[in-house]
């Protein structure tokens, strides 16, 4: 360390006091913040206002931001004339070197840089006595505490000297190219020093002072909305209180503020990262231009951004967002929050005492219903319930709020009174229809819901109980009032009262099933369940061919193992007699069984005939009765 220091100092106060002002200074003030508008969506918009001329207008962002703001960024110049955006590119610094003699690490080590320059003239100062010649390098020599660079140096009547480096040596390059080269490797450095923040130089071909507007999108954290609510003679009285951090980066001095509230679209774009793509071998890479003539006129056709002048309490509702911007101007640091009241609206105090079925709770909850009377979006957040007089009475998550939508919130549970559900069902054929071979059905299912309520002992409560709406079903239990989740009923619950409410809920079902194959008792179990006369003989019929058909099945099946078995004792005959060959007894009436055999297998024949016949009728039949 004691050797580098001395060096690099030297080295850099070799460079010309105009390149370090360059390097260290930026060439106009950042552009003043003039308003902020947040999302809920996680976006700000930022707008502000510079001063440009023949130096431009500099702007620093973070790196994490510099996409939204290529993507966004919308300049308004009075002279209309073309801007340019010019920055650091992404590979800045591996882009200087690589055009360089020089690697990062000669740079900053003056023993290694001198070594990189063997061979370039070079003036060297030792104690006040210069002398001036050509690099021919630098090596080590033993030292107390290791190793020492030593630079060797021949002059210009050819003598070679060797300076120890730690010696109290200053030096510098001899020919000005040398001293630029190292200039731009210095630069790459400083343009470097902070990674995380880019300055945007903002120019034009008019370099007239003038003031420039700035407008453009960049990451910001979600502003949150904390509700207060008093429950007060006069109604409720809603307080909302955005809690917002100043995350841009930017002071905000005096801005006006905005909140904005809704469902807007943001995607994310990678324009400032470096993108090569895979070209093909051989193929020139495309080139595409556009001219400045057509630049201007796409920003002539461009729309153009109106300022927004403070107002109080401004708010307007579009498509797909509302906004609220604040009456005073907001001063808040990079990195601080600030939480201020934006809105206030005294509404209809609709307390509730709120059962919700099919919850599996035993207690109903204690619930407002809110309904958004303003022509704008109300945005989500948590609502703190005070009781005039009482104090706090309990918590509610509040969703983002239309214009006239009514939403009710939970904020406590009323364990005074119990709510118990049991659940029947049952199943009824409505109807039953054969065609084509197939029985549909048409039932009806029915569900009916018992809510069995116990009172609360200090008193009477009217009880709203909110029965959940199932796809398919319609609930044919009267008087109740059906929002988008539920029908709801109030019930007048006397103290100690113990009452039942049931809610009946229908739904018509529809089912096919294939007569065609469908045995007798089958067919048996849905005649019974016909629910009209004429169905149910039509069944009938039905079950007695198909019971007819199985009999004749059978016994087709019967009679062919029967006359399977005369055909094998007949052939085992046969074959005895032709091997014994002679006119015993015994033959004599091997041959009379023979011919008893084809009798009975002629008679098999014709029954199978007549059989065979009857089965065709038969399903003949059938088919006519299912139409299959």
């Amino acid at each position: 360390m004691r050797l580098i220091s001395p060096l690099i100092l030297s080295a850099t106060l070799a460079l010309p006091t105009l390149t370090l002002a360059a390097l260290t200074l930026p060439a106009a003030a950042d552009p003043r913040v003039q308003a902020i508008t947040l999302s809920t969506a996680g976006i700000a918009m930022i707008d502000a206002t510079g001063e440009t001329g023949p130096d431009g207008l500099s702007l620093t962002l973070s790196r994490d931001d510099i996409d939204d703001f290529l993507k966004s960024v919308w300049i308004s110049d009075p002279a209309a004339a073309t801007p340019t955006l010019r920055l650091r590119g992404p590979g800045a610094f591996e882009d200087a070197f690589a055009t360089l003699p020089l690697s990062p690490h000669e740079v900053t080590d003056p023993a290694q840089l001198l070594r990189a320059m063997t061979g370039a003239p070079v003036i060297v100062d030792r104690r006040g006595t210069e002398t001036t010649g050509t690099i021919m390098g630098v090596s080590d020599r033993a030292c107390e505490h290791g190793p020492c660079p030593v630079l060797a140096v021949q002059t210009d009547t050819g003598a070679v000297v060797q300076f120890d480096l730690a010696d109290a040596v200053t030096f510098r390059f001899a020919e000005a190219t040398d001293r630029a080269m190292l200039e731009t490797a210095l630069a790459a450095f400083r343009g470097q020093a902070n990674p995380r923040r880019l300055t945007v130089q903002i120019g034009s071909a008019d370099t007239a002072t003038r003031d420039l507007d700035l407008t453009w999108l960049q990451a910001a954290p979600t502003w949150k909305t904390a509700w207060r609510a008093v429950d007060t003679p006069e109604g409720l009285q809603l307080t909302g209180w955005a809690v917002v951090e100043n995350a841009t980066g930017h002071d905000w001095d005096d801005v006006t503020l905005t909140l904005a509230t809704g469902s807007v679209r943001a995607l994310s774009a990678d324009l400032y990262g470096r993108t090569m793509p895979a070209r093909d071998e051989g193929m020139p890479a495309p080139v595409m231009e556009m001219s400045t003539q057509m630049a201007r006129g796409m920003a002539d056709s461009a729309p153009q951004f109106a300022n927004t002048a403070p107002a109080a309490m401004k708010a307007d509702d579009g498509q797909s967002f509302s906004r609220f911007t604040l009456e005073d101007p907001v001063t808040l640091a990079p990195g601080q929050m600030l939480s201020l009241p934006f809105l206030q609206e005294t509404l209809t105090d609709a307390r509730i005492t709120l059962y919700r079925g099919g919850t599996g709770t035993q207690h109903p909850q204690i619930a407002l219903t809110l309904t958004n009377p303003l022509p704008l979006r109300l945005p989500a957040g948590i609502l703190t319930l005070y009781e005039d007089g009482r104090g706090h009475a309990g918590d509610a998550l509040i969703p983002e709020l239309a214009p006239m939508a009514t939403e009710t919130v939970d904020f406590a549970t009323d364990t005074a009174i119990s709510v118990r559900e049991e659940v029947a069902r049952t199943e009824t054929i409505a109807q039953m229809r054969i065609a084509n071979g197939i029985l549909t059905l048409t039932e009806d299912l029915r569900t009916t819901t018992t809510y069995n309520i116990t009172g609360a002992a200090d008193g009477a409560r009217d009880l709203t109980l909110a029965h959940p709406l199932r796809d398919g079903w319609t609930v044919t239990t009267e008087g109740g009032e059906t929002t988008l989740d539920d029908t709801r009923w109030t019930l007048s619950v006397a103290a100690d009262a113990q009452m039942g409410f049931d809610v009946v809920e229908t739904r018509p079902q529809r089912r096919e099933v294939a007569l065609t194959g469908m045995d007798a008792t089958t067919l048996a179990r849905w005649q019974d369940m016909a629910p009209d006369a004429e169905t149910q003989a039509l069944l009938g019929e039905i079950r007695s061919l198909r019971s007819e058909l199985t009999e004749i099945g059978v016994t087709l099946e019967r009679d062919a193992a029967q006359a399977e078995a005369l055909e094998a004792e007949q052939s085992r005959l046969v074959d005895l007699i032709v091997a014994l060959g002679d006119d015993s007894a015994a033959n004599t009436d091997r041959r009379a069984r023979v011919d008893a055999i084809d009798a009975e297998l002629m008679a098999l024949a014709a029954e199978r005939k007549t059989l065979t016949d009857r089965q065709a009728a038969r399903q003949s039949d059938l088919r006519a009765l299912i139409g299959g």
